[in-house]
């Protein structure tokens, strides 16, 4: 009833028509042309003409670089000829063409059936057919998630009633018809993932994920390639320290987006228990579908994943809420603190986020797989700023129990009016400055030169522990670990270097000493009028 199977049916039959029409004019000019082509190469019986066609896609220009016989001055006519020619050939589509004058794939846009995630769920229940094609050499529209498997299309369905439970109708349909499949590459996996089309956020993960992997660039965030050969832990999943995963070890991905990080530590650390916590209800449906598409089911049964944002253990009785925003066009922003001239009233969607305390919601997704009081082995904060919640409500001894912490902090993005209180970001700050990934690219470390940090971690082979003399506890080394770092104290500005140059200006432009409270912080709005940066 939602998600109006019948009325879908009858809109992709229509759509599949128009496809069908397309192809077919798309045949006739290729045969066309060639003809054409033939007929041209025949009249000038092939005495070294040649006609070089050149579409560049960026402008939109054609070229033609026309050579005739010897002395011919171009004056018989052809210019006319061959703007007849292409006036027939770009009338009857225009776009972009493949290299041979066959016509190659200028008609993709036309051509291509869409297939949402809204689709999806109608094939799971049995609530549309696909259509087939007229021809042999055109493949008949698909989704590439196995549908026919039964258990796949019950865990669908299943999911389908769990949103149903917890999230809005507007909010489940307009995102369901945004999703489409997309063929990806997880580190060498081959994935199916779904997200919006031209959701930059979800490209920009790919780029961090697939990091120096088989010659890709590195990259230390989304849009910025690291230095050549230099790479700096913030997002470290494909390199964790074989001590930190596997069986009876906890990853909390707190701020999952679409589940692309639980996904590769399915695959890259089996039987590592994940949980993915995500606010954005259109994140968390689309990441569920992710898991359902793309892992088997004994994968899935280790990974757990939320609805909700992590709040503070002031939030009363644990039913606090934050206003957010959540953006198809850059699904790992869901933030409190959104411009508000940015908004797209056409496609973003504004949220009211629960917020819960960490603690209660590792209680809910940690099920038996787990010894009880496991702690958590690796935290990763890319939460657009729930970290002035999590770090400094965390029991001392619990975040202290925390063996690698990715990700990094945000002080420097949030608008001023919505920033937390300068006590509360210092809370934050001085805690996980004390891990090696946030001292090295954090500026906001730079606070507290003299700072302890942890020894950068590497995997052990052979497992053994000696007393960290930075006073963070035990810390398990082995053949591959580089003693001298454990044995020796770092501080930040040691590790930061040159990154803590003019952070007394910075500190200032940013407000770090100066925001006496949580007033804007709490606020429930997710839109600043002005960018007070």
């Amino acid at each position: 009833h939602v998600l109006d199977c019948d009325g879908l049916q009858d809109e992709m039959e229509r759509e599949w028509n128009t496809v069908l029409d397309a192809k077919r004019l798309a045949k006739e000019d290729s045969e066309r042309w060639q003809k054409e082509e033939e007929q041209w190469n025949n009249n000038y019986n092939g005495n070294g003409r040649r006609l070089q066609m050149e579409l560049d896609s960026a402008e939109g220009a054609v070229e033609f670089d026309m050579i005739g016989r010897e002395g011919d001055s171009n004056g018989d006519g052809r210019d006319f000829m061959m703007d007849e020619m292409m006036d027939d050939f770009m009338g009857a589509g225009g776009g972009d063409f493949g290299g041979d004058f066959g016509g190659g794939d200028y008609f993709d846009s036309n051509t291509q059936l869409t297939l949402t995630a809204r689709h999806l769920f109608c094939l799971a229940a049995e609530g549309i057919t696909l259509p087939k094609s007229t021809t042999e050499e055109d493949s008949d529209p698909s989704i590439h998630c196995d549908i026919d498997n039964f258990e796949t299309r019950e865990s669908l369905l299943n999911l389908w009633s769990s949103a149903r439970a917890q999230v809005s109708e507007d909010i489940i349909k307009k995102t369901l018809g945004l999703v489409i499949e997309h063929k990806e590459t997880l580190r060498g996996h081959g994935v199916h993932l779904w997200y919006p089309k031209y959701d930059e956020g979800s490209e920009g993960m790919l780029r961090v994920l697939n990091s120096a992997f088989e010659g890709s660039l590195t990259y230390n965030f989304d849009s910025e390639p690291a230095e050549e050969g230099v790479h700096d832990d913030l997002y470290r999943f494909w390199n964790i320290p074989s001590q930190l995963v596997g069986e009876n070890k906890l990853f909390v991905d707190v701020g999952s987006a679409l589940g692309f990080t639980a996904m590769l530590m399915a695959f890259e650390y089996p039987r590592t228990t994940v949980v993915s916590i995500e606010p954005a209800s259109p994140s968390w449906l689309i990441q569920n579908i992710n898991f359902r598409c793309n892992l088997s089911e004994e994968q899935r049964s280790y990974v757990h994943p939320i609805l909700a944002g992590v709040g503070t253990k002031h939030h009363d009785d644990n039913d606090s809420m934050m206003k957010m925003v959540w953006k198809p066009s850059m699904t790992t922003s869901t933030r409190n603190w959104n411009i508000e001239k940015d908004f797209d009233f056409g496609k973003d969607i504004e949220l009211t986020v629960h917020l819960r305390t960490l603690r209660a919601i590792l209680a809910e997704a940690t099920p038996e797989d787990l010894p009880l009081g496991t702690p958590i082995s690796v935290l990763n904060l890319d939460c657009e700023g729930c970290e002035y919640n999590l770090i400094p409500s965390m029991h001392e001894a619990s975040f202290k129990s925390i063996r690698l912490i990715l990700g990094r902090t945000n002080w420097g993005f949030i608008p001023v009016s919505k920033k937390p209180s300068s006590e509360r970001a210092e809370n934050t700050h001085k805690r996980l400055c004390t891990h090696y990934n946030f001292a090295k690219r954090c500026k906001e470390c730079c606070d507290f030169p003299t700072l302890p940090v942890r020894p950068r971690l590497q995997s052990a082979t052979v497992e053994d522990t000696v007393e960290d003399e930075t006073g963070f506890g035990e810390v398990e080394v082995g053949d591959e670990t580089d003693n001298s770092s454990i044995t020796s104290e770092s501080t930040v500005a040691d590790i930061a270097g040159s990154m803590c140059d003019g952070f007394d200006v910075w500190a200032e432009e940013n407000h770090l000493h100066d925001v006496p409270d949580d007033y804007g912080w709490n606020e429930m709005s997710a839109y600043v009028k002005v960018d007070s940066r």
